[in-house]
């Protein structure tokens, strides 16, 4: 992978985080906030939490901050897959959505 496919590809995966996270808020009639600042993403729960989710360039990475943990990303397949557990993004992403935004 080169720098360019790098960015192409989370350019893509960005802005499906950013659809999933309007059709959340519509479905769930929940007030998170959501900004995207260059490279990352913040999101902000009602109950204070957040979640970070970042471009790590130097490493082709996608790094997701959870309340709970961290976790990296590398692409592999046509998918980003978690290093250490072989979860997709996705997955983990929406289960973190879930899991932050329960009252």
């Amino acid at each position: 992978m080169n720098i360019t496919q790098f960015h192409t590809l989370t350019d893509k995966l960005f802005n499906k985080i950013e659809l999933f996270l309007d059709n959340y808020v519509d479905e769930h009639d929940i007030d998170l906030d959501y900004e995207t600042n260059g490279n990352v993403i913040t999101i902000s729960f009602p109950n204070g939490s957040k979640i970070i989710v970042n471009t790590q360039e130097p490493l082709f990475q996608i790094w997701l901050a959870t309340r709970k943990q961290g976790y990296h990303f590398d692409y592999v397949n046509d998918n980003w897959v978690c290093n250490r557990t072989d979860k997709p993004f996705e997955i983990v992403f929406s289960e973190s959505v879930k899991e932050q935004s329960a009252q």
